[in-house]
């Protein structure tokens, strides 16, 4: 929701400025996507370090947190994302899209 709001500057008639008031930053497209695609796990006890040995996984990167704490292992955060192209300008533009996962956590 975007609001046209205005601040004055200056002691004076004669030297008020009005500027436009700077809302906060609104998230680009993809980072409510961001977000939703996320998946938590966290490590199996005595994995390769080199390679991510997920154990069980989180709904929430808080419980993850909480649960890394408790076993001192790391927790991994995974995102799945599917390329897709726009033909519809002149110039193709590349994007990505979020995959959701079909099982839920457990």
């Amino acid at each position: 929701m975007a609001t046209n709001a205005v601040e004055s500057v200056g002691d004076g008639k004669d030297s008020q400025l009005i500027r436009p008031v700077r809302g906060g930053r609104k998230p680009r497209g993809g980072a409510s996507n961001e977000a939703e695609g996320q998946r938590f796990f966290l490590a199996k006890a005595g994995g390769n370090n080199r390679i991510p040995d997920l154990g069980k996984e989180f709904a929430t990167e808080p419980e993850a947190i909480v649960e890394s704490l408790k076993t001192g292992l790391s927790y991994f955060s995974v995102a799945e994302w599917r390329g897709i192209a726009d033909f519809s300008g002149k110039k193709p533009q590349l994007e990505r899209e979020g995959v959701r996962g079909s099982q839920k956590p457990g």
